[in-house]
């Protein structure tokens, strides 16, 4: 009997086992059942090389050693076939586990092999000079293998809608080879073609979708990543037992890091997630860049692992650490909902609540919920163009005059007629990506209003428009808007674009390049909401501005008759920026008082509420026809 090609395949099987527990033993079931199988060839390759060297010393060897020989290789041949029977179903169910009842009926042919193996007629043939196998019990024993192969593939079939098309592929093509070689050796006994047929299969499964590599990070050591979370998450929704998503998040810096910034996490993490493996026994999953998660069976290893963690927040780093805990079922009902809540706190909510610890519960599920329903909204505004703008009037208190005014988007929900704040679907816009298509819809309709409405006919010099820090720094934003004001025949000087600081200018070079070509054409640039945020006193000095908004809160907080002490810090900004050759606008004007104090500061354009609120424009029309001066409410 020929050996070699076992020995072969046995040291095939031997590497890929290697693999597997260099990697950390596997944690989905259908991985584990294909560790088995690995297992279950190994053996079966040693026993086929055990029988063969008995095979090959038949006048030496006894008789009891021969049929143990036989014994052992047709039994984990058995055996072998019937595993990966069991890694069929489960890849092909819904369930986290297969139930007594499916294993029993799987077992039952296995049964029937291993008793006749046990009671049954063994011997052995000769043809060409090599030895071969035969008898009732094996002949029995290679039937129930080739039924075991035969179910696989029709399951394997039947079911293909629940697997991936490339797993179907995979697991078809490894079963017609076991099949093929199977029927061969069935005609040609004398070759030994088991342990081929079973390296391959392993070997197909392996490389399509059982490498545990494949559900690592590669530069992370030991951190499984979130193709292998979502994997092992099925899997524990279905089992519908209550467990905890512990995730560690890392904040402090933005997604675009340098490579020590990189490095720098990265140890972190991969600290974290061995600290967890060792002392609480889980594993730890990349879920996001900037995120670690864990699953975790009970409250008390909740704890634990939240004490740990707490330990390392004093540590120095240039990261800050929020502990999150989600409770499965009880706040997320599906595998989706889980990956929205996890995804929605890790990317935005942490960084807008800074908090140590935080659990996400209801409140979390419906803020995300909201969140969600934004972006619903937000994109098929911008699919269907149904943004509003409106204006809001600026006073000129040089001449008392409201020669400009703020073109502010507005979102409308369709189903109530309702509202959105923009500091609410502006931050989602931006998130989506689809704050430059905005910025685009909102001027094109404010440029279609000026030239329709002939508005320097009002009186209206200036028409303001916001401008984000996105747009601001794209190569084509100045060829675009000239585009459009060329198209409807729009003075550039009418134009005064405000740079708003929801999303921070990170490339000046282009924001410089935009700003001096469309300043070339006529237009200026305003900063707005000073005293907030990335608005400050480096940006002015930055970039040539024409005009600084203060924030309203700013200007609400220096004027608070409380804290009269704060009418120093607006003085000196004043003072700044006048000294500093800039024109200065005051938002949040509410009522008379407010005004006079400005007015007295030397502000030189207001905007509020006490003038009046942003309107649509047939409304914004109608202020202009009957403004009524300086201090007087139109």
């Amino acid at each position: 009997m020929e050996i070699r090609s076992s020995i072969i395949a046995l040291l095939i099987i031997a590497i890929l086992i290697v693999i597997f527990l260099k990697r950390g033993l596997p944690q989905l079931l259908a991985s584990k059942i294909f560790f088995g199988f690995l297992v279950v060839c190994f053996l079966c390759n040693l026993c086929e090389i055990f029988e063969g060297i008995v095979f090959n010393n038949l006048e030496d060897t006894s008789s009891m050693l021969k049929r143990a020989s036989q014994n052992l290789y047709a039994g984990t041949l058995v055996l072998a076939a019937l595993v990966m029977c069991l890694y069929v179903y489960a890849k092909t169910t819904y369930k986290a586990w297969i139930s007594p009842l499916a294993i029993g009926i799987v077992v039952i042919p296995g049964a029937f092999a291993f008793l006749a193996l046990a009671i049954g007629d063994l011997s052995y043939g000769m043809e060409d000079g090599r030895v071969y196998n035969t008898g009732e019990a094996i002949a029995i024993c290679y039937l129930v293998g080739a039924i075991y192969i035969i179910i696989s593939l029709i399951r394997v079939v039947v079911l293909r809608g629940r697997i991936k098309r490339a797993d179907f592929t995979a697991i078809s093509a490894g079963l017609i080879t076991w099949a093929g070689l199977a029927l061969f050796q069935f005609f040609k006994r004398d070759v030994q073609v088991s342990s081929i047929a079973m390296v391959l299969m392993a070997v197909i499964l392996f490389l399509s979708l059982e490498n545990p590599k494949e559900f690592f990070e590669r530069s992370m050591d030991g951190i499984r990543n979130r193709d292998a979370f979502q994997m092992t998450l099925v899997e524990k929704m279905a089992k519908q037992k209550s467990f905890f998503i512990a995730s560690v998040v890392f904040t402090g810096k933005t997604a675009v890091m340098t490579s020590s910034d990189r490095n720098e996490l990265s140890s972190i993490q991969v600290d974290i997630g061995k600290m967890a493996e060792s002392y609480i026994g889980t594993v730890p999953y990349l879920f996001n860049w900037n995120t670690l998660s864990f699953f975790v069976e009970t409250p008390q290893k909740v704890e634990a692992f939240m004490n740990m963690v707490g330990g390392m927040k004093e540590s120095e780093s240039n990261y800050s650490i929020t502990f999150c805990i989600l409770e499965v079922p009880k706040y997320v009902k599906d595998i989706d909902q889980a990956v929205q809540a996890l995804t929605f706190v890790s990317g935005e909510y942490v960084y807008a609540h800074s908090t140590p610890y935080l659990v996400i519960d209801d409140t979390v599920i419906e803020k995300m919920n909201l969140r969600y329903t934004i972006e619903d909204v937000v994109r098929q505004a911008v699919k269907d163009k149904a943004f509003d703008v409106f204006y809001q009037p600026i006073l000129c208190v040089a001449d008392g005059s409201f020669s400009s005014a703020e073109a502010l988007v507005r979102l409308r929900r369709k189903e109530n007629e309702s509202f959105i704040s923009p500091e609410d679907f502006i931050p989602v816009a931006e998130k989506c990506g689809l704050i430059k298509e905005i910025d685009d819809l909102v001027f094109e309709k404010v440029c279609s209003f000026i030239a329709r409405e002939k508005l320097s006919s009002y009186g209206v010099k200036t028409i303001e428009v916001n401008l984000s820090g996105n747009e601001a720094v794209d190569e084509h934003t100045h060829s675009r808007l000239v585009g459009k004001m060329e198209k409807y025949n729009i003075p550039p000087h009418f134009i005064n674009f405000e740079i708003t600081e929801t999303s921070y200018i990170s490339n000046d070079k282009a924001f410089m390049e935009n700003m001096n070509k469309l300043r070339e054409k006529g237009s200026s640039f305003s900063m707005d909401d000073f005293g907030s945020g990335y608005s400050n006193l480096l940006e002015i000095l930055k970039m040539d501005y024409a005009l600084v908004k203060l924030d309203k809160e700013f200007v609400w907080k220096c004027l608070d008759p409380d804290e009269p002490e704060n009418m120093k810090m607006l003085d000196y900004t004043i003072n700044f920026l006048r000294d500093f050759g800039l024109h200065i606008l005051a938002e949040g004007v509410e009522n008379l008082d407010q005004a006079k104090m400005l007015i007295d500061k030397n502000v030189e354009f207001l905007q509020g509420f006490y003038y009046s609120r942003p309107v649509p424009e047939e409304e914004f029309l109608e202020f202009l026809k009957s403004q009524k001066g300086l201090f007087e409410v139109g």
